[in-house]
């Protein structure tokens, strides 16, 4: 019980930290925002699958070859992020990095993939291991790919 009620308020909080994230990004012209704890952030643009709205998500991104990879780790939720879940329903997406939009194509990482890049992540993100120990979902890893 105090487990789902701590990763429902993890939840509510990500989702108010990144409402917040876009405004102030938005409201700087995009000149704030653009980095999370040393890492790029990527803006990500998906379709909502039941308003079929356009959403955007604040994430923190690596590399990966020619696209981006992202961790739908949700704060630690047990819960998968809303983005991931529409991209699930939808894989088109556009990105906003550094100021260019890049229209994407999503899918979850191999298993190989997978591992390397939770690795890296957990690696230049320290923090990332406690969100990956508050839940016993499988954060999945998605992969970017430019289209």
């Amino acid at each position: 019980m105090i487990q789902r009620l701590y990763s429902r308020w993890v939840r509510v909080a990500a989702k108010g930290l990144a409402r917040v994230h876009v405004a102030v990004y938005r409201g700087t012209g995009r000149r704030v925002g653009r980095r999370w704890l040393g890492g790029d952030v990527a803006f990500i643009i998906t379709t909502g699958r039941r308003s079929g709205r356009r959403r955007v998500a604040p994430l923190v991104c690596l590399r990966e070859g020619p696209g981006l990879a992202v961790v739908a780790s949700n704060g630690g939720s047990d819960r998968a992020p809303d983005w991931w879940l529409n991209l699930q329903h939808d894989p088109r997406a556009e990105v906003e990095l550094r100021g260019a939009r890049h229209r994407v194509w999503a899918a979850r990482a191999d298993p190989a993939a997978e591992a390397r890049v939770l690795s890296r992540f957990t690696d230049e993100f320290p923090h990332f291991k406690h969100y990956r120990e508050r839940t016993e979902r499988r954060i999945p890893v998605v992969l970017l790919r430019l289209r």
